[in-house]
């Protein structure tokens, strides 16, 4: 997979990185290197179980496709499911971050469905010059978010993943008194918001905060191995 160079020459790697992982709502664009992976995989296939840790998910309808981000701006998985429109000679999409690629902190890594949507069914496997920027996702604010605790978790291993979220996920709290107190996690990867210590209950609170300062409570989150607990709401 090549690793050239994709974002503007004059920018260092610091400063590249740094917009790179800007808020949802930036009105920054990137331009960078595009390429596929994942040889024939279907689409959910390509990324479950993969560097974000989504598993038995399903991307919403509104979504086009999925990519991966490279190492550069992974940051233990803080970009995971954020939504990126990109666009290239005249093709728009909007896609999820699903996994975790190489490259400079511009490239986009897709999925075959998500590339052949993106590039009009070309065959090769890169290109230069795809333009991105971070957007809200494409998902009804009626839509609720949901908490996924990690295969093993419970209340002596808290470990859990925020999906089907409108932005990115900037930090996770945890409360065992209804939300008298909050415990900070620590987000680790892979894109997997950890917590020291044993919780007293086999359920929680859970207070998500996004990358634009929304917060959302979820009462009563499950504290089992690959449980789904849906919240009320999404971010804003």
């Amino acid at each position: 997979m090549s690793s050239k160079l994709a974002s503007s020459q004059t920018k260092t790697k610091t400063e590249s990185t740094t917009e790179a992982t800007s808020s949802a709502d930036d009105s920054q664009v990137f331009t960078g290197l595009g390429t596929r992976y994942g040889d024939s995989c279907t689409e959910e296939d390509c990324w479950q179980d993969g560097a974000c840790s989504f598993v038995d998910y399903e991307l919403p309808s509104t979504i086009d496709g999925s990519t991966c981000v490279s190492e550069d701006i992974w940051n233990n998985g803080a970009n995971c499911g954020g939504c990126i429109q990109v666009s290239y000679k005249g093709t728009t999409i909007t896609v999820m971050v699903t996994n975790l690629t190489g490259g400079n902190a511009t490239h986009l890594d897709m999925t075959p469905s998500t590339w052949s949507k993106l590039t009009n069914g070309y065959s090769g496997g890169g290109v230069d010059g795809i333009e991105w920027q971070w957007v809200t996702c494409p998902i009804a604010e009626t839509t609720p978010l949901e908490i996924h605790m990690h295969g093993g978790a419970s209340k002596y291993w808290f470990a859990a993943t925020v999906q089907n979220a409108r932005l990115r996920t900037a930090s996770l709290e945890v409360s065992s008194d209804q939300g008298s107190t909050w415990q900070a996690t620590t987000l680790e990867n892979y894109n997997m918001f950890t917590l020291d210590g044993t919780l007293p209950d086999d359920t929680a609170w859970v207070r998500v905060t996004s990358a634009e300062g929304d917060q959302v409570i979820v009462e009563d989150v499950a504290l089992k191995s690959g449980e789904i607990t849906t919240a009320t709401e999404n971010y804003a």
